[in-house]
């Protein structure tokens, strides 16, 4: 819990306290009844909280996770390889690197599970083509991956499927990608 977090539940529990202290003296509250007060002020306590650090969890998450897809839309392509290359390790994905500008085929090497892998990345608002899995595939060597794979924010081509199962490279198309954000 965070400071102001444990600050917060102070605040809580000395306005709580002081109520009950008041109720108390003021005869409302008899004495066999403080013990089942404080066990439901203090169960309040506990979800309060509970329902606070939830909520700051799935804030992180969703920050995390998600631009929109309309907001990868509008990214520019180096801003996409970063986003892909920040997704990737929340995916548990080690390693993870952008290559030089001016690569070979492959936009992000990464490592997960013991392989490396050589990744393009290609945002498009059309159809992914043949020449992105072929530029990822036959770059493998010169980046010492071990398999491909592509990202895209959009879909493949037939021809681009056909040559990825024929080459063991894997496709991310704007579906798996919405399901990974």
């Amino acid at each position: 819990m965070s400071n102001t977090d444990t600050e917060h539940v102070t605040f809580i529990v000395i306005i709580l306290a002081a109520s009950s202290l008041w109720t108390h003296k003021a005869g409302l509250l008899k004495a066999e009844h403080i013990a089942k007060y404080v066990l439901l002020v203090t169960a309040i306590l506990v979800a309060i909280v509970a329902v606070i650090k939830t909520i700051k969890k799935l804030k992180r998450v969703q920050w995390r996770h998600s631009p929109d897809s309309t907001a990868v839309d509008t990214m520019t392509g180096l801003e996409f390889e970063r986003y892909i290359a920040k997704l990737l390790r929340t995916r548990g994905y080690t390693q993870v690197k952008l290559t030089e500008e001016y690569d070979y085929g492959i936009d992000i090497i990464a490592t997960k599970n013991g392989t490396t892998w050589g990744i393009q990345v290609k945002r498009y608002s059309g159809l992914v083509g043949a020449d992105a899995v072929r530029q990822a595939v036959t770059a493998l060597r010169i980046y010492h991956c071990d398999k491909a794979m592509v990202i895209t924010n959009s879909t493949f081509s037939r021809p681009a499927i056909a040559l990825a199962d024929a080459n063991d490279c894997v496709l991310i198309d704007e579906s798996k990608l919405n399901v990974m954000m």
